[in-house]
């Protein structure tokens, strides 16, 4: 007979916590089963405090069938990620991302899987923002915004790396003519980020393309995640 409290508990993250009347928690948790969604952690401002942090693998359970639901029992799934400076910058913009911009209740295991392994490249010193853009790329593509990097929405036709293409979030490139007054982006850096085999130029031009595809998705919503990089000395 199986244990029952190994098949009620599932794998998580805290993706954001704050303070919730006198001794409770309110915290946004990633799940593998079920994505992301709200829940109370009663009484967790005492001694287990420290368990509800950003970064921590976790077993968890909850109850309730509403939108908030309750936290049962939490137990650590191994040691907590270690971020430092400006990684640890990194993972905070991304829990914002995904509290941001997912839906309650909605599965996304390779999303999950990819933000555990993402984390743990944050530990390294020599962090690859190659490995960001990718995940970001996964999670516009699992909401539904993919962006394909290698076609033509207006005629159809391939990106020609040779040709400048200029750029509308939820649409795509365009092909721009030789008149056009704004630089647009090289086709060759284009074909380099949808081949994945993107360069220091090539992955320039995809933060600017991502960053107006969640600008669009935050509908003028503030990231405080990019504030902190803001400040951040040089």
């Amino acid at each position: 007979m199986k244990n029952e409290t190994a098949v009620t508990l599932q794998r998580g993250f805290i993706l954001h916590a704050r303070k919730y009347r006198d001794t409770s928690v309110l915290v946004d948790v990633f799940t593998r089963r079920e994505g992301r969604f709200s829940a109370v952690a009663r009484g967790a401002r005492g001694k287990h405090g420290g368990r509800f942090q950003p970064f921590t693998p976790l077993l968890m359970s909850f109850y309730g069938r509403g939108e908030l639901r309750t936290a049962g029992k939490v137990e650590p799934d191994g040691r907590p990620y270690q971020l430092q400076a400006r990684n640890l910058l990194i993972g905070l913009y991304v829990n914002e991302l995904l509290y941001r911009l997912m839906g309650r209740f909605d599965p996304m295991e390779l999303l999950f899987d990819r933000y555990e392994a993402l984390i743990a490249q944050l530990q390294e010193t020599q962090f690859s923002l190659l490995s960001l853009r990718e995940f970001e790329l996964l999670l516009l593509s699992e909401l539904g915004y993919g962006i394909s990097f290698d076609v033509d929405v207006q005629s159809g036709a391939p990106v020609d790396e040779t040709r400048h293409y200029g750029f509308v979030a939820d649409e795509g490139f365009s092909v721009l003519d030789e008149a056009a007054q704004q630089p647009g982006y090289g086709g060759r850096h284009l074909l380099a980020i949808a081949e994945g085999r993107m360069d220091e130029a090539a992955e320039k031009v995809a933060r600017q393309i991502i960053r107006r595809s969640i600008d669009r998705l935050l509908g003028g919503k503030v990231l405080h995640s990019r504030a902190l990089f803001a400040g951040r000395p040089s």
